[in-house]
């Protein structure tokens, strides 16, 4: 990992010292501690802040829920920011699909459900999940989007509940260039299927108000 001096000159090219310039900024200083991770140079450093933020599409599909498989379809689709991390994403997904988020949830970006090695997790407050099996899991609060190597057409999992598992299958749609129209991050730009209840007790509910 590169270091940056505080006596360096600032990478955003600002041309004051760094201990001047973006040290003093807490969002800033981030952006540049995630650039000196990637990059290998400070030429490569500078290049990944000139970066613009990248919109992803992402379509979030309900595979099963208690086992069963879906017979219709039911999703939605997002556009969020590529500093947007796996645990946004997991909030927007419980307010698209009306969960409540009481639950563990993970995302796998493998191809398979349950695959320990491409496992994303964190609790309903984000916060990282125990070890399994004296593994820990890799953290859903630090995992940018735009970090993790996605490419148009690639699908992953998304588990919630570990119980009655409610399963999705999220698939990138699209990366675009930021916009300034682009005002309104994150947003649903499409709803297909109405989310069925998440608990039975609700499903009967239903049931028995509509005899």
């Amino acid at each position: 990992m590169l270091k940056v001096g505080r006596n360096d000159e600032c990478p955003c090219g600002s041309g004051k010292k760094y201990k001047k310039c973006c040290l003093l900024d807490p969002d800033r200083n981030a952006e540049i501690g995630r650039a000196a991770s990637i990059a290998k140079t400070y030429e490569e450093l500078c290049q990944v802040l000139a970066k613009p933020i990248e919109i992803y599409r992402l379509k979030v599909e309900l595979i099963r829920m208690r086992f069963e498989v879906m017979e219709e379809e039911v999703s939605r689709t997002f556009e969020m920011r590529g500093n947007d991390t796996l645990y946004d994403f997991h909030m927007n997904i419980q307010r698209a699909f009306e969960w409540d988020n009481d639950h563990m949830f993970s995302f796998f970006l493998g191809e398979k459900l349950w695959d320990r090695d491409h496992e994303y997790s964190a609790n309903p407050l984000g916060e990282p999940m125990p070890p399994v099996l004296g593994k820990p899991t890799m953290s859903a609060d630090d995992a940018e989007l735009r970090d993790l190597g996605l490419s148009v057409g690639f699908s992953f999992w998304y588990l919630f509940d570990y119980g009655d598992e409610l399963v999705h299958k999220v698939t990138l749609e699209g990366i675009r260039e930021m916009t300034p129209q682009d005002t309104q991050l994150p947003r649903i730009v499409s709803r297909v299927g109405k989310a069925p209840p998440q608990y039975e007790w609700e499903e009967e509910e239903e049931e028995n108000e509509d005899k």
